[in-house]
């Protein structure tokens, strides 16, 4: 399972571990700004279409999304 609980990280630092963690996927760091479309690039990876991780839509920061993942990627399933 994903660990990276987001409360008190920027976005750079949460955009970096992620990127980290899935560095194979090559997402790269964004702008904050542009967070909706990283996302996206999240999304199209098939391990976490199947974990349930939900897109951008529904959410108007970057911080509510992420929140809603915690838990819920399971990284074993690869």
């Amino acid at each position: 399972m994903i660990v990276y609980d987001p409360r008190g990280m920027t976005w750079p630092q949460y955009c970096g571990l992620m990127n980290e963690l899935f560095a194979s996927q090559q997402l790269g760091i964004v702008p904050e700004d542009s967070w909706r479309s990283w996302v996206d690039g999240l999304n199209g990876i098939g391990l976490l279409v199947r974990s349930g991780v939900p897109d951008h839509r529904g959410y108007t920061n970057w911080e509510d999304w992420a929140k809603q993942i915690v838990g819920i990627i399971d990284l074993d399933a690869r």
